[in-house]
């Protein structure tokens, strides 16, 4: 009876090993939870190109300065007599550490802090670079006595040394540790130029601030054709469009009337020429699951499809403003070549458009002679319309609650 019994005892004190390793490590995320990751940060930065270099400015908030123990009154008052030594750990810890500038081609090394600050979330002196420089350098803080430390901002100066004044600045905050998500607000200024504003998550990692025309058309290309194979929608739509196409001519036609037609509205909606409300968007998005639901049952009902062209164009102009919602946030990134840019992001959608027809149309000439080419039009075009009309219903939730402000 003994040795039956010993099994049991054994696993009877297993179950308490592994029960109290459990508790341990649910212990341990309960420590860690502690010092939970932000969710959003914004990070407001300057950056002035002068003779002796670059100068940047930064206002952070201090909560998200992980990894850095301020000193602190009663756990929960900042020291202030005492803070300065901290506020230097976490500049270097968070920003020199991680910051990357490289300037034609060649990094630069000597990146340090120039000074350091507490500002309270009042403080308003980072409107302008002048102000902000004024205020980070200034050694009167002029600050309460009981300060909660998590509701403060922490400002500092960096300085990085140029090689060259004229070249393409290219830079990484390496900021993606500050929070799940940080937004970048930063103004950059040339020597003898005017300032430019950009905003952006610092997921985007390292980014050309003021490329040169080669680098920022090589930008766009790519990003016209990643956005072009990428988009789901698009290649449906031009799906329909090589089924239905029975000669060559015929479809060069119909893509060019298609191209032609969003080229005109993804310009000017680059130029601020079309509605800029939020109620634009969703819209925009759910005629174009239309456009592709109404091609769809077109190839169903009809065996041959006359003056496609002139449909293609008018769906193609609402295409048009749906690839401008990918610029939106990328323009800013095209330096003083934002015509030059356009039309090559325009180039890389036409490559791409190229590309799945060069794929698309000798696969489905190879399938029409295995099976009856009208079966075959008939079952993709079916299985597409079915894809449409769901994001129809799903787009229309969304653009359904405009209706009320514009009808």
């Amino acid at each position: 009876m003994r040795l039956a019994k010993t099994p049991s005892a054994l696993v009877r004190t297993l179950h308490r090993i592994c029960l109290a390793l459990l508790l341990s490590f649910l212990g341990l995320l309960t420590v860690a939870g502690a010092h939970e990751i932000p969710n959003d940060v914004q990070v407001k930065s300057f950056l002035r190109q002068d003779d002796k270099g670059l100068t940047l400015l930064f206002r952070v908030p201090m909560s998200a300065m992980k990894e850095v123990e301020f000193p602190l009154i009663n756990q929960i008052y900042l020291d202030i007599p005492q803070v300065k030594p901290s506020l230097l750990q976490a500049a270097e810890l968070w920003f020199t550490d991680n910051l990357q500038i490289v300037q034609g081609q060649q990094a630069l090394k000597q990146i340090s802090v120039k000074a350091v600050r507490i500002s309270l979330p009042s403080d308003r002196s980072f409107a302008t670079y002048d102000q902000a420089l004024a205020h980070v350098r200034s050694e009167n803080w002029a600050l309460p006595s009981q300060l909660v430390w998590s509701q403060q901002y922490l400002d500092l100066e960096i300085h990085a040394s140029a090689v060259n004044n004229n070249a393409p600045i290219e830079i990484d905050f390496g900021l993606q540790r500050l929070a799940q998500r940080v937004a970048i607000d930063l103004r950059f200024q040339l020597l003898n130029s005017e300032e430019r504003a950009f905003e952006f998550d610092a997921r985007e990692g390292s980014v050309l601030l003021n490329p040169s025309a080669w680098q920022a058309s090589w930008r766009f290309i790519k990003l016209g054709f990643e956005h072009i194979l990428s988009g789901t929608d698009h290649l449906l739509f031009i799906a329909c469009l090589i089924l239905t196409a029975t000669q060559w001519l015929n479809l060069v036609a119909v893509v060019t009337g298609f191209t032609v037609a969003h080229s005109v509205t993804l310009m000017a909606s680059a130029f601020g020429l079309a509605p800029s409300g939020l109620w634009f968007m969703p819209w925009v998005e759910l005629v174009i699951a239309f456009s592709i639901l109404y091609m769809a049952l077109e190839n169903i009902w009809r065996a041959e499809v006359h003056r496609r062209w002139l449909v293609c164009a008018l769906f193609g102009l609402v295409h048009g403003f749906g690839f401008s919602f990918v610029l939106h946030d990328t323009l800013q990134f095209a330096g003083s070549h934002h015509v030059l840019s356009l039309l090559s992001f325009n180039l890389g959608v036409e490559a791409g458009q190229l590309l799945v027809l060069m794929a698309g149309v000798p696969l489905v000439m190879w399938l029409s002679s295995k099976v009856y080419a009208r079966s075959l039009t008939l079952v993709i075009s079916a299985l597409i319309a079915h894809v449409a009309w769901h994001w129809m219903e799903e787009r229309w939730v969304v653009a359904a609650k405009f209706l009320p402000a514009y009808f």
